[in-house]
């Protein structure tokens, strides 16, 4: 019985990208899914923005000076860090 494994989740916009390709023949079919979701003939599509696996309304995060380099600092304290506990 399969009731105690753990079920398989996916990001909602991955799973968009699955159904386009199937809708688009599927990987089975010996051609080039990429290109065919590319120019797929349906923009009337509610998930038409989102055949690509990405989130077209996500703004691109941007980084201050300070934070880039307090990103920057808090990596090299932890390779330190991790070095020094082996």
């Amino acid at each position: 019985m399969n009731r105690y494994q753990p079920k398989k989740r996916k990001i909602p916009v991955k799973a968009i990208r699955e159904m386009c390709i199937e809708c688009m023949g599927g990987r089975g079919s010996g051609q080039n899914y990429s290109k065919l979701i590319r120019e797929c003939g349906s923009p009337d599509c509610a998930l038409h923005e989102y055949r690509f696996g990405t989130n077209p309304n996500k703004k691109p995060r941007t980084l201050t000076r300070e934070h880039k380099q307090a990103l920057h600092n808090g990596r090299k304290n932890k390779t330190s860090a991790s070095t020094l506990s082996v």
